[in-house]
C-alpha cells in the first residue's frame, strides 16, 4: 500500500513545488503598493517626527507599525527588502505547518503549506507582508509551539506560544479569546494526561505580555497613549462601520479561492466522521476563530481570511491524507475516493490555476509613476513639508515615499474628512487639518478620484465637505488632471486605477 501511495504523492509534490517555485520567481521584483506602502510612508514620517494617533490619524495598532519599522530597519526600505520579508513570512508558515502535521503526515505539511503560499500569492500584489498575514502566521507559530509543548510536556514552548500569542495581539487585539481558548484546551489536556500544568500556565501567561508591554512602550516613547486611547473610540469604531458587505458574500468568498477543495473536505467529514482529538479540536478552533473575525470585520477584503486559511488547510490536509490511508471498514473504498479528489484537486489543480493567475498579474504602477514625474517637475525633493495628500492608498502616499516627501500634515486617510459631518471623529480631524492648513498652507496639493472605503468616485468626495472644495477652488489652481489609459492586473481580475488632480498655491 505505501509504494502504491508513494507515487501519486511524488506527483503532487512536485506539481506543487513547482508552482511555488515559479511564484517566487515572478513575484520578485513585485511593487510595494497597498497597504504596506502607507504603512511604510507612516514609518517614514515616524522618522521625521511624527507619530501615530498623535499626528497621524490611523486606525491601524502598533504592532503593525512596530513590526514594518523594524522590517524597515534591518532588511531596508526598498521594495526587494518587501518582497523578502513577504517570503520569509511564507517560509516560517510553512514550518509551522510541517511542527503541526509531521506527527502525522508528511505528505499533509507539503500540501497545506503550498497551497497556503499559492493562495497569499493569487491574492495579489496588495496582499504581500499584510499585517493580517503577519498576525495569522504568528498564530500559527504560537499554535505549532503550543501543540510541541503538550506533546512533549515542554514548558518553554508553551512560553513561545504566549510570546508569539502577545505579538499577534498588537497587532489586532480581537485575537485574544482564540488564544485564551487554546491554552485552556492545552491544560485540560496536560490535566487528563496527569501532568502538572501550573509551569504551562504561569510561562504562557507571562510571555504573553511582552509583545504588549513593547506596544506600550512604543506609544509612551512617541507620547501617543492618550491619542491611541482616542482612537479606539473614535478612528476605529467608524472605520470598522464603513464597507460592509452581506453575509452571503462574506460566506462564499471566505474560502473562494478553495471552495472546491472545502466542499470535498465537508463530504468527507460527513461520510468518515474522524475521531475529534485535542489537536483537531486546537485546528477547528482556529477555523471558527477566523470564519467569525472575517465575517464580523464585513469588509471582505481577501487578507481578512488569513487567520482562517492558516488553520483551515492543516486541517483539511490532515483528514484527506488520513482518509487516503483507510483500508477498513464498509465504507473504505468511497472515503480514499473522496480524499484523493480532495488531494488531486489541491496539487493538481487548484495550485497550478493559481501558479498561471500569478504569472498573469502584471508590476506596472500607471498612477505612481505619473505623480512621480508630475511632483518632479514641480520641485521634486523642494516639496517636502510643502506638500498634501487627500487620498488613502490609491498610490499618493507610495509616492511620497518614493520620493521621500515628507507631507504637510498627519492626515492621511481620506475617509476621515468626507465622512458624514455627524460624525465625531470626521468633525476633530477636519479641525485639526484646518488648522494645520492654516499654519502651513502646502504649495501642493494631490486629490484622488475615489473616496475610499465606499466611494464614490470621479472627485465626488469633495462635495461632502463643502468647505474645503471651496478653498481649493478660492486659493489653488488646478494644475493637472491625470486619468488612467489602462487597467492593473493585481490580483485576479483587472482593476483601473483612481485618478488624481494637482493643485499648486495661487
Amino acid at each position: 500500500m505505501r509504494s502504491i501511495e508513494r507515487a501519486p504523492k511524488l506527483v503532487m509534490c512536485c506539481s506543487m513545488a513547482l508552482c511555488v517555485v515559479l511564484f517566487f520567481f515572478w513575484s520578485r521584483h513585485w511593487p510595494l503598493v497597498g497597504d504596506a506602502s502607507l504603512i511604510h510612508y507612516i514609518s517614514f514620517l515616524m522618522d521625521h517626527g511624527m507619530a501615530p494617533y498623535r499626528d497621524l490619524g490611523d486606525m491601524n495598532m502598533p504592532g503593525a507599525y512596530m513590526i514594518e519599522w523594524a522590517v524597515m530597519h534591518t532588511l531596508g526600505g526598498g521594495e526587494l527588502a518587501w518582497r523578502v520579508f513577504d517570503f520569509a513570512l511564507m517560509v516560517i508558515a510553512a514550518l509551522a505547518i510541517f511542527a503541526i502535521t509531521l506527527p502525522y503526515d508528511w505528505f499533509a505539511g507539503c500540501f497545506a503549506a503550498a497551497l497556503l503560499i499559492l493562495v497569499h500569492g493569487r491574492d495579489g500584489l496588495g496582499q504581500a507582508g499584510q499585517r493580517d498575514f503577519t498576525m495569522a502566521i504568528c498564530l500559527l507559530v504560537a499554535t505549532a509551539f503550543l501543540l510541541h509543548g503538550v506533546r512533549r510536556n515542554r514548558p518553554w514552548s508553551t512560553a513561545l506560544f504566549g510570546l508569539f500569542a502577545g505579538v499577534a495581539a498588537t497587532i489586532k487585539p480581537t485575537i485574544l479569546p482564540f488564544g485564551a481558548v487554546l491554552l485552556l484546551m492545552a491544560i485540560f489536556t496536560l490535566r487528563r494526561r496527569g501532568q502538572t500544568v501550573y509551569t504551562h500556565a504561569v510561562s504562557a501567561s507571562i510571555t504573553f505580555f511582552v509583545g504588549p508591554i513593547m506596544a506600550l512602550v512604543f506609544l509612551w516613547e512617541k507620547h501617543a497613549i492618550a491619542a491611541f486611547v482616542g482612537g479606539l473610540f473614535g478612528i476605529v469604531p467608524y472605520y470598522a462601520s464603513l464597507g460592509h458587505k452581506p453575509l452571503g458574500f462574506l460566506l462564499l468568498h471566505s474560502v473562494s479561492p478553495l471552495l472546491p477543495l472545502v466542499l470535498i473536505w465537508i463530504v468527507l467529514i460527513a461520510v468518515q466522521r474522524p475521531r475529534l482529538n485535542w489537536e483537531r479540536a486546537a485546528l477547528f478552533c482556529g477555523v471558527g476563530f477566523g470564519l467569525i473575525s472575517y465575517v464580523v470585520q464585513a469588509r471582505g477584503y481577501p487578507y481578512y481570511r488569513y487567520p482562517l486559511l492558516v488553520f483551515l488547510l492543516p486541517l483539511m490536509a490532515l483528514d484527506f491524507t488520513a482518509a487516503w490511508r483507510s483500508t477498513s471498514g464498509k465504507l473504505a473504498l468511497a472515503i480514499r475516493v473522496i480524499a484523493a479528489a480532495g488531494l488531486v484537486t489541491g496539487a493538481l489543480i487548484i495550485a497550478p490555476v493559481s501558479a498561471f493567475l500569478i504569472h498573469r498579474y502584471e508590476t506596472h504602477t500607471d498612477f505612481i509613476s505619473s505623480l512621480d514625474q508630475d511632483l518632479e517637475a514641480l520641485g521634486g525633493s523642494k516639496l517636502s513639508g510643502h506638500i498634501q495628500c487627500i487620498d488613502s492608498i490609491s498610490g499618493c502616499g507610495s509616492t511620497l515615499y518614493k520620493m521621500r516627501l515628507v507631507q504637510s500634515t498627519g492626515v492621511l486617510s481620506d475617509f476621515l474628512l468626507f465622512g458624514p459631518d455627524t460624525t465625531p471623529v470626521v468633525h476633530m480631524t477636519r479641525e485639526q487639518f484646518n488648522k494645520a492648513m492654516a499654519d502651513n498652507p502646502p504649495q501642493v496639493i494631490v486629490v484622488s478620484s475615489w473616496l475610499h472605503i465606499d466611494g464614490p468616485d470621479h472627485y465626488m468626495k469633495l462635495a461632502k465637505w463643502p468647505e474645503f472644495a471651496d478653498y481649493l477652488a478660492k486659493d489653488y489652481s488646478l494644475k493637472t488632471d491625470w486619468s488612467p489609459s489602462r487597467p492593473d492586473h493585481w490580483w485576479s481580475r483587472q482593476q483601473w486605477p483612481n485618478g488624481y488632480r494637482i493643485y499648486v498655491l495661487k
